[in-house]
């Protein structure tokens, strides 16, 4: 996932701090947001006091507008509601005022698991959070718990890039990634719907989603992202078919020479320690020649050079 899960953890230690003052009773507490879900009621509250912890009304909550999660497993919030129920909440929330009430800033699956427990108030620690924070914040709970699928991260970061003009470095640098990573996740947005939701489901992986991208046609994307998904194709296969597609219809290739059995061993020891195509054509001088070695993509080429031991060197 990250670099450093130190520093993307800061990123909500820094929400929930020392410098907060005690948790007061929640009849004084501040009421009157949105809430996360239908029909959830309202009241009207004065206005809110930042940079401590309190027992808010659930009522008095709407969602985070920037949430890149997507999908919450229902059986998890039943789960975790019962947990409510009977122990409390661990760990409070994160909200910023708005509105006259409170804007979520982290802690969705608590919110929502409150809300499924019949909880009237949930502990909160209220900050002062600017609205290009709110996303990036959101994204570093998510990130730092695995939750998000491929799809719902590379919405995020595409979100960062184009809703504050964050370029992909930028984002790296924010999420500990590399930023070829990033541009990795943005680019697979380009993919068919279809193929994006075989990605989100787990019946895909990002290495075979990626090597679909070399596929223009939409159509001709999900037709292979379905059989790969349903034939439990490896990246290798998919990046073959792919690189066979681009190439157009074999060419008729010239019968090659007799080669020495000697020569014929080395090509298939190659072969079997490469994962990869490997031709060695002797030189008309003796004891000279050439060895080919052929690869499917960037990837390919990265774990062949890798299997030969070149380090690759720092950007």
């Amino acid at each position: 996932m990250s670099k450093d899960g130190r520093r993307l953890g800061r990123g909500i230690a820094s929400l929930v701090s020392s410098d907060i003052s005690g948790l007061p009773p929640s009849s004084t507490t501040p009421q009157g947001a949105t809430s996360p879900v239908p029909n959830q009621p309202q009241s009207a509250a004065p206005t809110p006091q930042v940079n401590r912890l309190a027992n808010l009304p659930v009522g008095s909550i709407r969602a985070n507008p920037a949430q890149p999660r997507r999908s919450f497993d229902e059986d998890s919030l039943k789960t975790l509601a019962d947990s409510l129920k009977r122990r409390g909440a661990l760990q409070p929330i994160a909200v910023r005022p708005a509105d006259g009430g409170y804007e979520l800033v982290a802690g969705e699956r608590r919110l929502r698991a409150a809300i499924l427990a019949g909880l009237e108030t949930i502990p909160a620690v209220i900050r002062p959070v600017k609205d290009e924070d709110l996303l990036e914040l959101a994204l570093i709970e998510n990130l730092h718990r695995q939750d998000l699928n491929p799809v719902e991260r590379a919405l995020a970061y595409r979100s960062l890039s184009s809703r504050y003009g964050l370029t992909h470095e930028q984002i790296a640098e924010k999420m500990c990634e590399d930023r070829a990573t990033v541009s990795n996740y943005i680019r697979i947005l380009d993919l068919h719907e279809d193929a994006l939701r075989l990605l989100a489901g787990g019946q895909l992986s990002m290495g075979q989603a990626r090597a679909l991208l070399g596929i223009a046609d939409k159509q001709t994307q999900i037709s292979l992202a379905s059989r790969i998904a349903a034939e439990g194709w490896s990246v290798r296969q998919v990046e073959a078919e792919v690189a066979g597609r681009k190439a157009g219809p074999p060419k008729a290739e010239k019968p090659r020479p007799a080669i020495r059995p000697q020569v014929a061993e080395m090509e298939q020891r190659l072969r079997e320690l490469l994962g990869a195509k490997v031709r060695i054509k002797e030189g008309r001088r003796r004891h000279t020649g050439r060895i080919t070695i052929e690869y499917a993509s960037l990837d390919d080429f990265e774990r062949i050079v890798t299997q030969l031991g070149v380090a690759r060197e720092p950007a």
